[in-house]
């Protein structure tokens, strides 16, 4: 049987975050058809497959799609949970694409193979009953899975387990049964942020608590927001020579915390904590920084720099995934293609959106990638001085572009980007360039005086005893 063929203007590829904020925007023009097809059974990407009790690190109203508010927008501090972003993304879907009746939607499907070029062609095959159907795009394929975020139910963990040891992935800690006589948390992104604080809100003692964090990370504080706006207080760092001195002095503005004042961080990943959160934390006195785990067996774990014995009736709680992928860059436009990527570093929903807005606009590719060079997603410490660059870039470039800097400040995504409304007045531009040169020349490599940076490295212990 020859394969059903569906005519769009743009194939979609994914129904994460990035493509469903994509296809949110193209769909406001009442001509333009889209096919979006994705692996998952419902829309929503990386959310379908996260633990039950993750939420947004971000406030909601700075993620999701810009025709569309979330029920806890309403709350300037509300953070979404799973359960609602999927009810949000399955809406969405039907309410807004599919009844349009432009929007043709393949869950459980996989692109094997897309033909490029004005049309491009694909097959998406349906992991289910194995037929395929061919798509012909005339305008664009779309790549919305090219920085897929992963979570620990989606692969394999990157250390070994000896048999009859009890590693759980995060999403079973709701699942236990009974109460182990201790837990030990493998990962200090933001999922072993969110495994903790569980832990300690369900009553658990923190002395029962061992914490493995690789490397301690700077963190954003949330809901902190002070008097001025961003560009204003970052302007302060324009006498910083260094990037430590530019970190110090985010750290003296409360732009940046710490988990540990004693540790000083070796990564930064955007996660976010509140006060309250913070202080949670703090109360794990038990931080193992020995690296990477190598393997886990009966007598405890074997990490890069040592050791650690672990006593009878210990869970282990596997936080390993890497969420924010790192790929090389790729231009956004390209002829036939559009590879959505993050603008604002760690913020793709918003970013998707900008780049679905650029496509409307007639303008040719080589304006839309100047004005959507991609980002890339930190993980270093000295990542969050380009973090800051980045977004006092986009401030004073986005606001010079008329059409999108109207389009942004209408949008309810453009929380993302606080100060946006102060860009209309030129001197406030001037400050946000002035202080986006400066940052980026101290994120650069050699740190702007044209020396290496050194690397940061954590002191290596050994054998260090679970208490």
């Amino acid at each position: 049987m020859s394969p059903a063929t569906i005519e769009v203007d743009y194939l979609v590829i994914g129904a994460g975050a990035g493509g469903m904020a994509f296809a949110d925007v193209i769909a406001e023009d009442s001509d333009r058809t889209m096919a979006v097809v994705d692996r998952y059974d419902a829309p929503g990407g990386h959310w379908t497959m996260s633990y039950p009790f993750v939420r947004l690190h971000s406030p909601s109203h700075v993620y999701g799609v810009h025709s569309r508010a979330m029920p806890s927008d309403a709350d300037a501090t509300g953070r979404a949970s799973r359960h609602e972003i999927l009810d949000y993304y399955d809406r969405l879907m039907r309410e807004r694409l599919l009844e349009s009746g432009r929007v043709v939607y393949l869950p459980m499907h996989h692109v094997e193979e897309v033909l490029p070029g004005r049309p491009a062609t694909a097959r998406a095959r349906c992991l289910v009953s194995g037929e395929t159907t061919r798509i012909v795009a005339a305008r664009r394929v779309v790549d919305a899975a090219y920085l897929d975020v992963t979570v620990p139910a989606m692969g394999r963990r990157p250390f070994e387990v000896a048999d009859g040891v009890p590693v759980v992935p995060v999403n079973e800690l709701v699942n236990l049964g009974a109460a182990p006589q201790r837990f030990t948390v493998i990962g200090a992104g933001k999922t072993g942020i969110d495994a903790c604080l569980w832990l300690l809100n369900r009553g658990v003692d923190p002395a029962r608590i061992t914490w493995i964090s690789p490397r301690d990370a700077w963190l954003l504080p949330r809901g902190q927001g002070g008097p001025e706006p961003e560009y204003r207080q970052l302007q302060r760092l324009r006498d910083c020579r260094s990037p430590g001195e530019a970190i110090g002095a985010l750290e003296r503005l409360e732009m940046i915390v710490r988990r540990d004042p004693a540790v000083t961080p070796g990564a930064f990943r955007c996660a976010t904590v509140s006060t309250f959160e913070l202080a949670q934390l703090r109360r794990i006195e038990h931080v193992v920084r020995l690296g990477r785990v190598r393997r886990v067996d009966a007598g405890g774990v074997r990490l890069e720099g040592g050791d650690i014995a672990s006593p009878p009736g210990t869970v282990y709680v596997d936080c390993t995934a890497d969420g924010l992928t790192r790929r090389p860059l790729r231009p956004v436009f390209a002829d036939g293609a559009i590879t959505l990527q993050p603008l604002l570093p760690c913020l793709l929903a918003p970013s998707a959106a900008v780049i679905g807005h650029l496509e409307r606009l007639e303008l040719d590719d080589d304006t839309r990638n100047r004005l959507a060079a991609p980002a890339a997603n930190p993980s270093a410490a000295a990542d969050v001085i380009a973090f800051y660059a980045t977004r006092m870039q986009r401030l004073h470039q986005w606001s010079g572009a008329p059409d999108l800097f109207d389009w942004l400040r209408s949008s309810r995504l453009a929380a993302a980007l606080p100060g946006l409304d102060d860009m209309g007045e030129a001197g406030n531009r001037d400050a946000a360039g002035l202080v986006a040169a400066h940052l980026g020349q101290l994120a650069r490599p050699d740190g702007g005086d044209g020396r290496p940076r050194p690397v940061a490295r954590a002191a290596r212990r050994r054998l260090v005893p679970e208490r």
